[in-house]
């Protein structure tokens, strides 16, 4: 499952990152590491970017990216 998957509050937790080593290098900087627990806050309109509870802070990706990271869903 990708995080461009998850539903609004949904809890998961990243396992894997883009292969591209830049793009997962500036994902790692922003907080998006292996094993961090996130959820979804909210999916923008007209396939729009998605905002994402991560570290108690709220952040943005584009859905095209967000469909590079695979996550496992928190029971």
């Amino acid at each position: 499952m990708t995080l461009s998957e998850l539903t609004a509050n949904q809890q998961a937790r990243i396992s894997y990152l883009p292969s591209n080593f830049v793009l997962s290098a500036q994902l790692i900087e922003q907080g998006f590491a292996l094993k961090s627990e996130i959820s979804l806050a909210h999916r923008a309109p007209f396939n729009g970017p998605l905002a994402f509870h991560l570290h108690g802070t709220k952040i943005c990706l584009p859905v095209a990216i967000a469909q590079q990271i695979n996550i496992e869903l928190l029971s």
